[in-house]
C-alpha cells in the first residue's frame, strides 16, 4: 500500500489489438507485483513492450509493417491502458479531468462515468495506422475520438522499462539517468566548453611537425589561386569537429569505465539507477529480469523491487508502485509467490493471462521448472522422475527420437498422494499434462476422474506400485539385478533383513540366503520383493530411480506383453505421438 498522501500508479486494464503476435488481449492486472511466464512466442515480452509504448514519454518510436499482426498494416494497432493512481495535475479539468472514468475495485469494472466510491482513472490509447504515425489520446466512451496527450504529460506517469539501454545509462548522454541526476542542462554545457578549451591547451607545445609540413604545402598551393592566409596555416585541434558531447563522459570505477565490467554488474547497476528515477508510486516494466545475473543477485534484486530490502542509497525502500516483469528463470519463480505468477497463453493470436492459484505455492517452490515448460509429466514420486531420464535416453538411443526437452516436457515429482491434485492443477492452467502413478492406494481425484477432465493417465494394473510392477514383470534375472542394485546402495545386511522380515512366518523365510542369485523365482517372492522395495524406499531418490530405469529398459524387448512394457509404450506415445 502507498504511504498516506501518496498515490500509487496501477495498470487497471490493458487492451491490445493488432500489435505484433497479439491480435487480441484483454487483461486486468490485479496486483502490484506480477511476473509473466509462458512458452516461447506466447506474447509475454510483447505485453510489456505494448505498455511501454503507450505510457512512456517517447514521442517518436518507429513503427514498420512488421509491428502489425501478420504484417497487415490495413488493420490498425490499438493499445489502450487504463491507469489508476494518476497524478492529480493530470486530473484537472484543464488537463484530462473531463475524460476521467471510474474504477470499481470491488467488481473489477470500469464505469465510463465515474460513480461514488470509484477510483478516478484515465484510459490512454496509442493508435498506429497505415501511415505508421503513432497517435496518443485519452479516451472514454463519451468522447471516443479522444483528447491528445503529449510526451511531457506521459512523462508525469512515471512509467519506465528498467534494464534497457544498459551501457547508454552509464554515460552522461542526453536523457540518461546520470545526466538527469546531474541537474540543469546548462551545467553540462559549461563543463563541455571547459573540456574543449583544455583539449586545445593540452596540444600546446606538442610537436605536430608532420602535420605542419602538410599545412605549409597547402599554404603554398593556395597562394597560386590568390588565397592569402592572414597568419599562416598550421595544424590545430578543431574542437567543433571532434565530438566531445555529453555521451563522451561515462561512469568510471577508478580509471576503468564501468561499461567494461561484466554484463551482470552493468545491468544491475543500470536497473538500480533507472529505478531511482521512476517516481515513487510509478510503474516499472522488466523484461527477462534474470538476464546476466547470478541467482544471488536475482534474489537481491527481487527483494529490492518488492520493498523487502534497502535501496541504493542505504535508505529503507518506500512503496514503489507496480512492477510487471517476465522471466524464463526457475530461480525467479521459486522466489516469488504463486499468486504473483501469470501464465500467458496464445491461441490463434488471441492472448489470455491466467492466474496461478496460491494453493500451488508448494509446487512453485518444489518444481519451478514445470511452470516454464509447455507440457508436464507428473510422476508419482522421485523413483518415476529418475525412471523418466532412463526412458528418455532409451527412446533417443534406440528409437532415434528427440529428447523430452525438445518437446518442452518437464518431468516433475508429484509428491506421492498429492500427484493427482498437482496434475489437475497444471491441466487447469492450460498445460498439456500426463499423470504417471501407482495404483496401490486410493487417491483424489482418482485416475478415472482425471480422465473425465481430459487428462491422460498412465497407471499400473492390478493396484500395484511401480516397484511392485517391476518385480512382477521383469525376467527373474532382472529382479535379481534390482536386488543387487539395492544391496549396493543400502548394504547387504539391510536388504536381506528387510526381505526376511517381510517373509517372516511363510514357507520362504528359511530359504533366503546372502546371495540373491541363489533365490528361486516364485510369484510370492516377487510380490515380497516389490512390497519391500516400496515400503523401505529402496529407490526413492531420482538418481536411484534413473539407475533402476537403466536396468529395466535392457529387458523391455523380452517382455513386450507385460503391463510394465505396455504402459511405458503408452507413455512414449504421449511424449512422441507414436
Amino acid at each position: 500500500m502507498a504511504t498516506e498522501g501518496r498515490k500509487v500508479m496501477r495498470v487497471r486494464h490493458l487492451r491490445i489489438s493488432g500489435f505484433r503476435g497479439i491480435q487480441e488481449l484483454d487483461w486486468m492486472p490485479d496486483a502490484s507485483f506480477l511476473c509473466l511466464i509462458g512458452p516461447g512466442d506466447s506474447g509475454k515480452s510483447t505485453v510489456l513492450e505494448a505498455l511501454e509504448l503507450v505510457l512512456s514519454p517517447r514521442w517518436n518510436p518507429s513503427f514498420d509493417d512488421a509491428d502489425f499482426s501478420n504484417g497487415d498494416s490495413t488493420k490498425v494497432i490499438e493499445i489502450t491502458a487504463t491507469l489508476g493512481g494518476v497524478p492529480d495535475e493530470l486530473l484537472l479539468e484543464g488537463k484530462f479531468g473531463l475524460e476521467a472514468r471510474g474504477w470499481d475495485a470491488t467488481q473489477k469494472k470500469i464505469h465510463d462515468e465515474p460513480q461514488e466510491g470509484d477510483e478516478l482513472v484515465l484510459s490512454i490509447r496509442l493508435r498506429v495506422d497505415t501511415s505508421l504515425e503513432p497517435v496518443w489520446t485519452v479516451v472514454n466512451d463519451r468522447h471516443p475520438e479522444g483528447k491528445p496527450i503529449s510526451a511531457k504529460n506521459r512523462e508525469r506517469l512515471g512509467v519506465a522499462q528498467l534494464g534497457s539501454y544498459v551501457d547508454w545509462h552509464l554515460t552522461w548522454g542526453k536523457g540518461t539517468v546520470l545526466s538527469r541526476f546531474t541537474g540543469k542542462t546548462g551545467d553540462m554545457s559549461a563543463i563541455l566548453a571547459d573540456v574543449s578549451r583544455t583539449a586545445r591547451k593540452a596540444l600546446e607545445g606538442t610537436s605536430l611537425a608532420s602535420l605542419d609540413e602538410a599545412a605549409n604545402r597547402a599554404q603554398n598551393i593556395v597562394k597560386g589561386v590568390g588565397v592569402v592566409p592572414a597568419r599562416g596555416y598550421h595544424a590545430q585541434l578543431d574542437v567543433q569537429a571532434v565530438t566531445i558531447g555529453q555521451g563522451g563522459f561515462s561512469l568510471h570505477d577508478g580509471d576503468v569505465p564501468v561499461r567494461r565490467a561484466g554484463l551482470g554488474t552493468r545491468r544491475l547497476l543500470s536497473l538500480a539507477l533507472q529505478r531511482e528515477l521512476v517516481k515513487q508510486g510509478g510503474i516499472a516494466l522488466l523484461d527477462e529480469i534474470e538476464f546476466g545475473l547470478e541467482p544471488h543477485r536475482i534474489r537481491r534484486l527481487l527483494r529490492v523491487l518488492r520493498q523487502d530490502g534497502d535501496v541504493t542509497e542505504g535508505k529503507s525502500s518506500e512503496p514503489f508502485g507496480q512492477v510487471l516483469m517476465t522471466t524464463h528463470s526457475p530461480v525467479v519463480i521459486q522466489e516469488i509467490q504463486a499468486s504473483e505468477l501469470r501464465i500467458v497463453r496464445q491461441t490463434g493470436g488471441k492472448v489470455e493471462v491466467i492466474v496461478v492459484p496460491q494453493d500451488l505455492q508448494d509446487v512453485v517452490r518444489r518444481e519451478p521448472e514445470a511452470f516454464l515448460g509447455a507440457r508436464v509429466l507428473v510422476c508419482e514420486g522421485k523413483t518415476e522422475v529418475g525412471f523418466c531420464r532412463a526412458l528418455d535416453t532409451l527412446w533417443c538411443r534406440d528409437g532415434g527420437r528427440t529428447p523430452l526437452a525438445s518437446h518442452g516436457i518437464v518431468p516433475v515429482n508429484g509428491n506421492g498422494s498429492q500427484a493427482p491434485q498437482t496434475t489437475l492443477a497444471f491441466h487447469r492452467l492450460g498445460y498439456e499434462v500426463v499423470y504417471w502413478g501407482d495404483s496401490d492406494v486410493q487417491v483424489s481425484p482418482t485416475p478415472d476422474e482425471l480422465v473425465k477432465h481430459g487428462v491422460t493417465t498412465v497407471v499400473w494394473a492390478d493396484n500395484l506400485a511401480t516397484e511392485e510392477r517391476i518385480a512382477q514383470d521383469l525376467p527373474w534375472e532382472g529382479v535379481v539385478e534390482m536386488l543387487q542394485l539395492a544391496v549396493g546402495e543400502h548394504g547387504e545386511e539391510s536388504i536381506l533383513a528387510s526381505v526376511k522380515n517381510q517373509l517372516s512366518g511363510t514357507d520362504f523365510s528359511g530359504q533366503i540366503s546372502a546371495d540373491p542369485n541363489s533365490w528361486e523365482d516364485s510369484p510370492a517372492l516377487r510380490a515380497t520383493i516389490g512390497k519391500t522395495a516400496k515400503s523401505k524406499g529402496w529407490f526413492k531418490r531420482i538418481g536411484l530411480g534413473e539407475r533402476l530405469g537403466d536396468l529395466i529398459v535392457e529387458y523391455l524387448n523380452r517382455i513386450p506383453k507385460t503391463d510394465l512394457a505396455q504402459k511405458l509404450i503408452d507413455l512414449r506415445k504421449w511424449v512422441h505421438g507414436s
